[in-house]
């Protein structure tokens, strides 16, 4: 009586196997990414795409005793390829050691300047420099120190596309991110309305997570309540594991979301910490990220909003907090349900 059974379960199991997909690699010959850990360590990268020649690094000290690091990247000219470049650096944000990149003719002349990076904030970071390389031989990542700040520099061919926006609007950015990751926030100076929606700047400056300083208040006041407000924010250094937690007006709403990018992308930094299984992650630039509140947890007059930081999380920073109200308009649609007793 058994037979049939174990003669239809080997048949799914074909079935399952009929289907499985076989790994294939992306094929990237026109993007590279560069360990300056294994450059400053003396291992030139061995598979450089063909507009790139060579890294090497080279160090110098003043007359003050104070050391400069400086990265070159050498270009080939190729004239079939466009001619634009990212560079997006990945970096330790400390104070005193800001990266700069600077573009180089073939007699060694400062064509274009991008820097200094980062705003001292102590943690994992990133900067994009998008560059045309008409008249470029070299491209220069100078930082004071030793350069052990600098952990990689992702280097990608660009080219155009015809894009449409609306008339009305601003488009979201002129660059398409390789990872799919969003574009940076544009908080207005003044309020907008629109369609019953508000948006309002809370802080357009950077604020910083640590364990002395776990937690941040903003207050704001409204003179009338929304039926919902969507509270946006970037991260950085975020953490999949432990994001940072709202409360409003002494009420916990749980954790904000983050837009996470594709796992390919080289912003994801591992940690290892002793005693704990697995690897944690945090990611090496600004991501948006944003919670949605009910009406009801909102009050007429001030309101209290607070971030935190987990217990035993690994600091962070926030920029660009604003505000979306969303209040009722002529064209507002809903129902009721149910429709009736």
């Amino acid at each position: 009586m058994r037979l049939p059974i174990l003669t239809l379960l080997f048949a799914l199991l074909l079935v399952v196997s009929a289907h499985a997909q076989q790994q294939e690699q992306e094929p990237t010959p026109f993007t590279t990414w560069i360990d300056l850990h294994q450059v400053a360590a003396g291992q030139a990268p061995t598979s450089l795409p063909i507009w790139l020649a060579s890294v090497t690094t080279s160090q110098q000290t003043n007359a003050n005793g104070n050391v400069t690091t400086t990265f070159q990247i050498n270009m080939r000219l190729m004239p079939g390829l466009d001619q634009k470049r990212l560079l997006r650096l990945f970096f330790e944000d400390r104070a005193g050691a800001s990266p700069t990149v600077v573009g180089l003719d073939a007699n060694g002349v400062q064509t274009f300047s991008r820097g200094p990076l980062g705003q001292s904030l102590e943690l994992p970071t990133s900067d994009t420099v998008v560059f045309s390389t008409a008249g470029i031989a070299a491209i220069d990542i100078i930082v004071p120190g030793d350069g052990r700040n600098l952990r990689g520099v992702f280097l990608a061919t660009l080219q155009n596309h015809t894009m449409m926006s609306a008339l009305d609007f601003a488009p979201s950015g002129d660059l398409i991110d390789v990872f799919e990751r969003g574009a940076a926030l544009q908080v207005p100076t003044n309020d907008m309305a629109l369609y019953g929606r508000i948006k309002a700047t809370l802080d357009n400056g950077t604020v910083k997570f640590t364990d002395a300083q776990p937690t941040i208040t903003w207050e704001f006041e409204l003179q009338a309540l929304p039926l919902m407000c969507l509270v946006n924010m970037e991260i950085l250094a975020a953490d999949p594991q432990a994001p940072l937690e709202l409360t409003l007006n002494d009420h916990p709403l749980g954790a904000v979301t983050v837009s996470w990018p594709d796992l390919a992308d080289p912003g994801y930094v591992g940690m290892v910490r002793p005693l704990e299984s697995g690897m944690h992650f945090r990611y090496a630039g600004w991501l948006r990220a944003q919670k949605v509140i009910p009406g009801s947890a909102l009050q007429t007059g001030v309101n209290r909003l607070v971030l935190q930081l987990p217990s035993g999380a690994s600091p962070t920073a926030v920029h660009n907090l604003e505000l979306l109200l969303k209040h009722n308009w002529k064209n507002l649609d809903y129902s009721v349900n149910p429709a009736t007793p």
